[in-house]
């Protein structure tokens, strides 16, 4: 069974003869620890779809399932504590409190969701000093680069063993050479750790790093591909094929049909 799947998915914005259709009928399984990437143009329904998957929008018909649980049938509350313990997130732009130290702002979700400061700390020291933080616990924000500071991120989304990691764009604020780095990181420690990752990019180098991509169009999955040399499982922290040499193994359609190439999605 998917540890996260969306069954017939539609969204409606709008009404009264000025309605706009952001999911058009979506249907899509997520395996633990496995990695997805969600592409296609502006307004296409991709953003929409993260966070219908997340609960954090209600999808107007369809159903999404979360280790078998329909999320339209928990209450505001019980939505709410599994965002908070089931899933993870990072933003673009990190989203980190500014005056909170890197620790901090690890640890203060944990604690929200009733662990024990020092249960929360001793599990968010270990995540900083896995993900290279190690000495830069008690900085603050802007006393961060920006690819420290989405590391802190990282670490904040994978406190406490998330099923399901969602990612909007987690590079789209940094410089190439960092954006490789953070997403070696990301996509490693989520499978390292058995959570699955549900990642929106417009990048067709960030998306092939996934072991699949859904590329969507009009609310729709047009596409779908699997990276032939990919794996569920993997290797340790530091040791995810991350970066141009990436983007040139192809990327094979589920079921019948040829090879293409990862840029191809946006096409």
């Amino acid at each position: 069974m998917p540890v996260l799947a969306g069954r017939a998915l539609t969204k409606v914005y709008g009404g009264d003869g000025a309605s706009t259709t952001a999911l058009d009928g979506v249907d899509l399984d997520i395996a633990a620890a496995d990695s997805l990437a969600v592409m296609g143009p502006s307004g296409c329904g991709k953003t929409t779809l993260l966070h219908t998957l997340a609960g954090i929008l209600q999808p107007t018909s369809g159903t999404v399932l979360h280790d078998g649980t329909d999320l339209a049938s928990l209450s505001d509350h019980r939505r709410t504590r599994l965002r908070r313990s089931a899933f993870g997130f990072v933003f673009q732009d990190g989203q980190l409190l500014p005056e909170l130290t890197a620790l901090e702002n690890v640890i203060l979700p944990r604690m929200l969701g009733g662990t024990s400061r020092r249960a929360a700390t001793k599990e968010a020291r270990a995540w900083l000093d896995r993900l290279g933080l190690a000495g830069m616990h008690d900085r603050r924000p802007t006393q961060l680069s920006g690819g420290q500071a989405q590391r802190v991120a990282i670490a904040r989304a994978l406190a406490g063993r998330p099923s399901v990691v969602f990612a909007d764009e987690p590079t789209g604020a940094l410089d190439q050479a960092t954006g490789h780095s953070v997403l070696d990181v990301l996509v490693s420690s989520c499978h390292d750790s058995g959570a699955a990752l549900v990642m929106v990019t417009h990048d067709p180098q960030v998306a092939a790093v996934c072991r699949r991509t859904v590329a969507m169009r009009d609310g729709r999955i047009a596409q779908e591909f699997v990276r032939p040399d990919a794996e569920v499982q993997r290797g340790p922290v530091g040791h995810a094929p991350v970066g141009p040499a990436t983007a040139q193994t192809g990327m094979a359609p589920v079921g019948p049909g040829t090879t293409v190439h990862p840029t191809e999605v946006t096409r």
